[in-house]
């Protein structure tokens, strides 16, 4: 495939990947699927495998993540048990964040890596922290679901429902999940 503008070959039909780190494979990885679905992608074998091979690149990087755990800490007990809890959730990088969005079975949820499980329905103040990007917000979530131990695959821990969050902070959040909006954009998510 040439690019018509100069006669070389596209970037996407060159052979072998090159990715600098999990969110440059997310972004190639997003620009190969739109080449792919586009009339001249459609069908091509050199685009299929530069996918599969981005495909392959992204679950390399998250099963290096898979056995850390962000950090809960209850910041302070509340005595009427309907009050939101004051939570931190200390991540140790963005693909830390990136995973626990992905863990959570529902769009705008945060699956939580923990042994320290909530009940479910308390009502969460989430400070969440990125310490490789000295980022940190604030959002409220509800615990929907538990996962008291290591089953299937998906490690043991509790499923968030973020809430009250804008359309705007809806779109950032998808936008971080394709690679579209560099980690630094999450400090926007505070309501």
């Amino acid at each position: 495939m040439a690019d018509s503008t100069n006669g070389t070959p596209s970037e996407s039909s060159r052979p072998g990947t090159h990715v600098s780190g999990f969110f440059d494979c997310l972004r190639a990885l997003k620009k190969v699927e739109e080449e792919a679905a586009s009339p001249y992608g459609k069908g091509d074998p050199v685009v299929a495998a530069k996918a599969k091979e981005l495909r392959g690149y992204r679950e390399v990087f998250l099963k290096a993540e898979a056995p850390r755990r962000p950090k809960l800490t209850i910041t302070e007990r509340k005595a009427d048990p309907g009050a939101p809890v004051p939570v931190q959730i200390d991540f140790s990088t963005a693909l830390q964040f990136y995973e626990g969005l992905e863990l959570s079975l529902s769009r705008g949820g945060l699956f939580i890596k923990t042994d320290g499980l909530l009940p479910i329905d308390s009502l969460l103040e989430a400070k969440c922290v990125i310490e490789d990007e000295d980022v940190s917000f604030k959002v409220s979530a509800k615990v929907i679901w538990l996962n008291p131990r290591e089953t299937q695959g998906r490690p043991a821990g509790m499923g968030l429902k973020l809430f009250r969050l804008s359309t705007i902070q809806r779109q950032l959040l998808t936008d971080f999940m394709t690679g579209d909006m560099p980690a630094a954009a999450l400090a926007n998510l505070s309501e």
